[in-house]
């Protein structure tokens, strides 16, 4: 499964780069898929930066989620792979400078194994809203100061 989303920013690719990167800092909103994040290596984000999450995939059915940095290229891009249980893929976020402010390109591979591969079609549609909600919500965050 593919995702391919964007949205301008009206902020800088540094603030935009460190919103993202301190994504366990971040409270999450009311409603989020996003139950609980943690950074499990010590020091600063970067390459081989590990990160656990809980997260609710429909409303009977929550994973846990590990997560490497793989790409850390500040202001430009920030990559992760990530597994969970019945699952695995490839998260990538390139921001490039706008005018105004920034471009921001998110770039989703999930794969499904087992009996989550039958969920396709339910999932495809679900997380296509949750990551379109979610980048929606960076943008107010980050647009609100």
């Amino acid at each position: 499964m593919y995702f391919e989303l964007s949205i301008s920013i009206k902020r800088s690719p540094a603030d935009v780069f460190a919103f993202l990167r301190d994504k366990d800092q971040v409270a999450h909103e009311e409603g989020s898929p996003v139950l609980v994040l943690e950074k499990t290596t010590p020091g600063p984000p970067r390459v081989g930066t590990h990160y656990r999450e809980v997260v609710r995939m429909l409303p009977f059915l929550t994973v846990e989620i590990l997560s490497e940095i793989t790409r850390f290229e500040p202001y430009r891009h920030l990559e992760e792979k990530f597994q969970g249980a019945g699952m695995h893929g490839h998260l990538a976020y390139q921001l490039l400078p706008e005018m105004d402010g920034t471009q921001l390109i998110q770039r989703e591979m999930i794969h499904y194994r087992g009996v989550l591969k039958y969920c396709g079609p339910i999932l495809q549609v679900f997380l296509s809203r949750r990551l379109r909600e979610r980048l929606e919500n960076i943008k107010a965050v980050l647009e609100s100061g």
